[in-house]
């Protein structure tokens, strides 16, 4: 078989028609040789069940540093700052890693914030001009996700903030071009200057919690490692749910039946962001893993050594496991959606993330109920990102 000529490119035409894609991939090669943005081979896989059950399976691993290679200097940023963190390492330096930071990423550090983002959630809609289209993107989720991941971790008011956005959309973008590299530096550089200033004066923060238990445990984080895991909390603590936020406002000036529903009822704000975690998953196509041995999936042998790419996007749109996949039902019963991951490697912001959407939207209807979609939905431009999955830009009117 010639594989480059059945080896199938995530480009910019499948990430700007993602659901059609996808369905196509599930309904004929859902486990197919791709070429992607920074994986020039691998395997992706669609499906439901074959999803769900390689994020527990112990033959893929996340560990993608290369032990004893000579890695250039921007090589070796990466492995410091981005592989050292829990989302690329396997047990026990993950169960390490995720325990230490499981104490300090409480539900009770999380609902303290609650007061606080529904009065940032006034603020910013007070900002809004009825005279001019607003950007649910940089207008709202932005500032709210920022403020929200900023005020957890202790970031003073001020300090880089306005930057955060642009280094994450850089981290999580497509190519790992000069900007990619430009941002992993500004921002490990700032987040060590910041631990260090922590560590000489806590304050009632995450990351002065993070520092106090790391080194009152036994099995204490590197200096390296104390960074990336910030770097990680701070990066996937805002970006996805920006994306969440958007795609839930998509989501409802496009069916026009259920905004009208959720404007009678509040009390299926909840319900709904669960159906937009499934049905517009704002994560596409989770960070890579690798196969440690050849692994058989739905007859196709993954050679090991190999790059697996596992869309829960594409696993939440599957009808195998979800009736009339592609229809927006924010009454349907909650199931076993991926949006968050599956197994030891679960977002642990999912609390944080669901608290934020379900505010976000609950005000944002609350005080406009006639919003309108300025941006035409056939048009839109979504994120130039393999992993991040949501509109660059989603234009509404509130009068």
């Amino acid at each position: 078989m010639d594989e480059q000529r059945d080896t199938i490119a995530v480009d910019d035409a499948a990430l700007q028609h993602l659901h059609s894609f996808m369905a196509g991939m599930r309904g004929q090669r859902p486990v197919c040789p791709v070429t992607a943005p920074r994986r020039p081979h691998a395997w992706l896989v669609t499906r439901y069940s074959e999803v769900r059950a390689l994020l527990t399976d112990d033959r893929m691993r996340h560990d993608l540093t290369a032990k004893g290679a000579d890695l250039t200097d921007r090589q070796a940023l990466i492995h410091r700052f981005v592989y050292s963190s829990m989302l690329y390492r396997d047990p026990p330096d993950h169960t390490r890693l995720r325990r230490l930071t499981n104490r300090t990423f409480t539900v009770p550090s999380v609902a303290r914030l609650r007061p606080l983002l529904v009065a940032r959630i006034e603020d910013i809609l007070d900002e809004f001009d009825p005279s001019q289209p607003i950007d649910v993107v940089t207008q709202f989720g932005v500032p709210l996700t920022v403020f929200a991941i900023c005020e957890l971790l202790g970031i003073p008011e001020g300090e880089e903030r306005e930057r955060f956005w642009a280094w994450s959309q850089h981290l999580n973008g497509g190519e790992l071009a000069d900007e990619y590299y430009r941002a992993l530096e500004g921002t490990s550089a700032y987040l060590a200057e910041l631990l260090t200033r922590k560590r000489a004066r806590p304050g009632d923060d995450l990351l002065s919690e993070l520092i106090a238990v790391s080194e009152q445990d036994d099995e204490r984080l590197s200096a390296d490692e104390l960074v990336a895991t910030a770097l990680l909390l701070l990066m996937a603590g805002h970006d996805t749910t920006v994306n969440l936020i958007a795609n839930t406002t998509l989501s409802l000036l496009t069916a026009p039946d259920q905004l009208t529903l959720l404007n009678l009822d509040h009390e299926l704000v909840p319900n709904a962001i669960e159906e937009v975690l499934r049905y517009e998953s704002p994560v596409n196509i989770l960070p890579p893993r690798l196969a440690a041995e050849p692994i058989t999936v739905d007859g196709v042998t993954i050679p090991a050594g190999d790059t697996v790419l596992l869309s829960v996007a594409s696993a939440n749109r599957d009808d195998t496991e979800f009736p009339d996949p592609d229809t927006f039902d924010i009454t349907r019963k909650p199931g076993r959606q991926l949006a968050f991951g599956h197994g030891i490697h679960y977002c642990p912001g999912a609390p944080l993330a669901r608290l934020e959407a379900r505010l976000a939207i609950g005000g944002l209807l609350g005080r406009f109920p006639n919003l309108r979609l300025v941006s035409n939905p056939e048009e839109l431009r979504w994120r130039d990102s393999t992993l991040m999955h949501g509109p660059a830009e989603l234009l509404i009117r509130v009068d």
